[in-house]
């Protein structure tokens, strides 16, 4: 019974570790996709492009922009409630960090390890794989830092890192298994469980059953390529 927070940047191989580790533990896993979906249904229908943007400095400081990203940090914490999940996106490590059964892991890799690899997969050169990169981190560091306001890069916010240049995903998989089963996904401190955490009825209800929907309609086959 635990949480577990994936935070990566593309190429890492986050992605394909998120999945294939929720696989192997029989949990939920949910992403910028499956939150979408979710606050779409809520009637944010910028959802997407407020979350895959940098913004102005006159968007920094608009009501719609804030009411989503404030109601983003609902859904996140009512999915969590939801207990044995795991939760790939921006921020959710730093919402859930007071909570003694979450583990934060972060998943990485060099810039250019993770060119190459976008290379392959988006079978495109290596000036566009590098130009994508770095508008993807971008992007996710100004939403961890100018929208939830945390240090995207302060590593005292992980429990583990691990870099999948130098450890292959599938070890990462295995290894992140065999810790949590050594914890029980626990922290051995006095922080409350997810489960105390104060959601809104009707929404806990609501990620419920878009969760049980995201899991009649999965696609059992992970790619090794998704980065």
């Amino acid at each position: 019974m635990a949480v577990i927070t994936i935070s990566r940047k593309l190429g890492s191989m986050g992605t394909y570790v998120g999945k294939k580790l929720a696989e192997k533990l029989g949990y939920d896993y949910v992403d910028k996709i499956g939150l979408s979906k979710i606050m779409k249904e809520y009637g944010f229908s910028k959802f997407d492009n407020i979350y895959d943007t940098v913004p102005g400095f006159w968007e920094k400081y608009d009501q719609y922009r804030d009411m989503t990203i404030n109601f983003l940090a609902e859904v996140i914490l009512a999915v969590a409630h939801h207990d044995n999940v795991v939760i790939a996106g921006r921020g959710s490590f730093g919402l859930l960090d007071m909570f003694s059964d979450v583990i934060n892991i972060r998943i990485k890799a060099p810039e250019a390890c993770r060119i190459h690899r976008l290379m392959e997969d988006r079978n495109i050169s290596e000036p566009e794989a590098k130009k994508v990169i770095k508008a993807n981190d971008r992007v996710r560091r100004s939403f961890v830092e100018s929208d939830f306001r945390f240090d995207y890069n302060n590593s005292t916010e992980f429990d583990l890192i691990l870099d999948t240049s130098i450890i292959p995903p599938d070890m990462c998989v295995d290894w992140l298994a065999q810790a949590y089963e050594v914890t029980n996904g626990k922290r051995d401190d006095d922080r409350p469980s997810v489960t105390s955490i104060g959601v809104e009825k009707v929404l806990v209800k609501h990620v419920d059953e878009m969760l049980e929907r995201f899991r009649e309609n999965q696609d059992p086959i992970v790619k090794q390529t998704e980065t």
